[in-house]
């Protein structure tokens, strides 16, 4: 028994023969109306079924039923759903889950006039008209009460009472609602309607988002989906829109008034289908494009690319190439023969493109203008890539391009830097530069490379290249496999001599700089503390006889550094200790210079090797022995700042000038002797700590680690987890301290870094490799392998 009722089913006294596309659920109606039921409740409890097991065609209802009505669970099951063994209701092949009305019923005033039983299609929800009688399905009684499932009769009211089947009021359907409505029909074999490819190649339930999506894709551009219910249309009427756009081939003209809208909206027209075409786009991605529906992908893919470039991640299908009218940034790149940074420089400075930046939005060019650009700048390089043909960087090449010497053929400027070169004026320089240079493997002693031109030097890289293409220079040797300027060698002396200004002329600023040594800004305070008489604050050009008497009379860091070589961190400290303090108005202008006559007898010295600048080994020796005595007696490590104030301690001074800094370079100096473990201190390597000997050609391990083994070691040996407690005390036992003020913590941060080691809440820690019955713990093959 499958009724509600407890008591036992009865059965019908009177039943019939089951009618043209009358489902079960239909033909129960009908039992109760032939039975004098009052309504179908009565009916169930008779034959003893559930109506919603009748209405979604389970086989035990429907067998019951059907032996009660005296007919074949075939005929009603034939025009009824039928619950599949995956849950779902298909309908005459079709699958129908959330596409029936369950809740109310509706019927045709036209059908139920010529025969007064249900028909199978009045219960789709995307049905809403008869294209039969052309007229609206009804829901209603005229007393105003819905029609029910629960009812006594296919066109009796429960609430009213009335019978009469002529009572129900027949509006007129909609022309385009009918359309729709018949094709939808037509699927599930009733009557006959128009043939639409892109509808007929989908399934039932795809056919209805669809229609609903176009229909509300007519109502405009719109960032998120409305359904029918949300544009306050009935769905008939946003379904009839759909079909008439697929049925009708006004897909182009949908989609126009999409993007158009999207325009009106203050949207770019190269932002790309994610964004053009609002969620319809989306939408349809979503449902795997190309392959849910082939020939709408190919009418949104022709419609995009005559409007914005297709990158490759579209899955929209093929686009021939002649329905291209816009390139992305990448295929117009390749396309022209250009990198993709420079063509969009091209695309900049021809004002092809905008330079607004934006998440998501692709840069488009079009067709015609790529092809123009391919046939001007084939090959052109960017500005980055100009800098590496030439072998130098960007402010030698900005000064290249000041004086004349190479010509961009799009000429940048501005915060993005948007010039453009032709490969051909590049090489040409190139050519100019070397003229007949002889090439070698290895350069001359006393030739200077171009590249190591610039601060502190006679003349920058970009006045160098001048100098030669003027004929004042020229290149004396260049490598073999050396990159553009990186391997040309020039004389020093000969470019001295071209540098070298005559007497009476007027020496640019930025050369006055480089030939005294000073920076912009310390030629600047010079000349503002009055070291050149007679020269004003803003002056662009100093005399040359004052370039040539500061020259003479200083020596900069720079040319320090070039005689005898070292660092200038630790060059001036040592000139300093030598005795030579630099001149106090030099370092006002943040520029560190000492007085020639002082300090060239003293740097001939160096370079003869008469004097040295090194530490004299006296006070290096002593903190070295006493260091290695202090860690001799220690039993442990020890940090810097202890150590430090034991040397202190000990009347140990840390070299003339006693600061720390010496003490660090002497233990740098010292690595081979002296090891420093993070975490615990400083040590000697050929005494053992926790069992090891620090080899100079090995990592040092952090303290932590060595910790951290050591527990490891312990777990490995126990015979059952080990709680916190008892590994901090084995600890203690070989006088290892865990260097953390909460060891438990300590422990726990361990099995986490450890993969060895496996934490057991509250039973402690445990050989990550061995299997423990009691937790139910098995390795898994990466703990046992580890």
């Amino acid at each position: 028994m499958f009724g509600t009722s407890h008591r036992r089913p009865i059965g019908l006294y009177a039943w019939d023969e089951v009618r043209p596309e009358e489902s079960a659920l239909g033909f129960l109606l009908r039992m109760a109306e032939e039975n004098g039921h009052p309504s179908t409740d009565s009916t169930v409890m008779d034959v003893g079924v559930r109506r919603a097991g009748i209405a979604r065609g389970v086989p035990e209802h429907i067998n019951r039923l059907a032996a009660e009505g005296r007919t074949t669970p075939a005929a009603l099951l034939a025009n009824s759903p039928l619950l599949r063994d995956d849950d779902k209701l298909v309908l005459r092949g079709h699958v129908v889950d959330k596409y029936l009305h369950f809740g109310v019923r509706r019927l045709c005033p036209g059908c139920i006039a010529e025969s007064d039983h249900h028909r199978f299609w009045w219960d789709l929800v995307p049905v809403s008209t008869c294209p039969r009688h052309q007229l609206e399905l009804v829901g209603t009684c005229p007393c105003g009460a819905e029609l029910s499932w629960r009812d006594g009769g296919v066109s009796i009211c429960t609430d009213c009472g009335a019978q009469d089947r002529y009572r129900f009021e027949r509006r007129p359907a909609d022309a385009k609602v009918l359309r729709s409505d018949a094709y939808i029909l037509s699927r599930f074999g009733v009557g006959s309607g128009e043939a639409v490819p892109v509808l007929d190649a989908l399934p039932m339930p795809d056919v209805f988002k669809m229609l609903e999506r176009i229909g509300s894709a007519c109502e405009g551009y719109s960032r998120t989906w409305r359904s029918a219910k949300t544009l306050g249309v009935p769905l008939g009427i946003v379904q009839a829109g759909g079909f008439e756009v697929l049925a009708d081939n006004k897909v182009e003209e949908l989609l126009t008034r999409i993007y158009d809208g999207y325009l009106a909206q203050g949207g770019k027209p190269d932002d790309g289908f994610g964004r053009c075409y609002g969620w319809l786009y989306h939408w349809f991605n979503h449902k795997r494009s190309a392959q849910f529906s082939p020939s709408l992908a190919q009418a949104i893919l022709l419609h995009g690319a005559a409007r914005f470039p297709v990158v490759p991640g579209v899955r929209l299908g093929k686009l021939p190439d002649r329905a291209r009218r816009k390139l992305s940034l990448k295929a117009a790149a390749a396309k022209a023969g250009t990198s993709v940074f420079a063509m969009r420089n091209i695309g900049l400075a021809l004002g092809l493109i905008s330079p607004d930046r934006r998440s998501g939005r692709h840069l488009s060019f079009p067709v015609d203008e790529v092809a123009r650009i391919a046939r001007d700048l084939k090959g052109a390089l960017s500005l980055e890539e100009t800098q590496a043909r030439l072998g130098i960087g960007l402010q030698a090449i900005r000064e290249i391009m000041s004086n004349g010497s190479l010509v961009p053929a799009l000429k940048g400027g501005g915060p993005r830097h948007v010039f453009v070169f032709r490969p051909a004026d590049v090489d040409d320089l190139l050519r100019k530069l070397t003229g007949g240079a002889k090439i070698v493997n290895k350069s001359s002693e006393g030739l200077l490379a171009m590249s190591r031109l610039g601060r502190g030097r006679a003349a920058t890289i970009g006045g160098c290249v001048r100098l030669i293409l003027d004929g004042k220079l020229r290149i004396r040797e260049r490598l073999k496999e050396g990159v553009g300027l990186q391997g040309m060698f020039i004389d020093k002396l000969e470019l001295d001599a071209a540098v070298k200004p005559t007497t009476g002329e007027m020496v640019s600023f930025a050369a006055a700089a480089r030939l005294m040594r000073l920076n912009a800004r310390g030629l600047r305070l010079a000349i503002g503390l009055s070291m050149f008489p007679g020269v004003e604050p803003s002056a662009k050009a100093l005399p040359a006889r004052h370039v040539e008497a500061f020259a003479r009379k200083f020596i900069m860091m720079g040319e320090i550094k070039e005689r005898i070589g070292g660092y200038f961190r630790t060059l001036k400290e040592q000139i300093e200790r030598a005795g030579f303090k630099p001149d106090r108005k030099l370092e006002k202008c943040l520029s560190s210079g000492y007085l020639r006559a002082e300090v060239a007898p003293f740097l001939e010295k160096l370079e003869h090797g008469e004097v040295s600048l090194d530490m004299p080994p006296p006070p290096r020796n002593a903190v070295i022995e006493e260091t290695r005595r202090i860690l001799e007696e220690a039993d442990r490590p020890i940090g810097t700042k202890e150590l430090l104030l034991l040397l202190r301690e000990n009347n140990v001074r840390l070299g003339p000038s006693d600061t720390d800094r010496f003490f660090y370079a002497t233990m740098n100096e010292e690595k081979l002797e002296f090891a420093y473990i993070v975490g615990a201190g400083w040590w000697l390597r050929r005494r053992a700590f926790m069992g090891r000997i620090f080899l100079a050609d090995r990592k040092i391990p952090s303290y932590h680690d060595m910790v951290d083994d050591e527990i490891v070691a312990s777990v490995r040996q126990a015979k059952s987890p080990m709680m916190p407690d008892d590994i901090i005390a084995g600890l203690a036992k070989k006088r290892i301290a865990i260097a953390s003020s909460d060891p438990i913590s300590y422990l726990r941060r361990m099995a986490i870094r450890r993969p060895e080691v496996v934490r057991f809440h509250g039973k402690g820690y445990w050989d990550a490799a061995r299997p423990w019955q009691p937790a139910g713990y098995i390795p898994m093959a990466k703990k046992r392998a580890a």
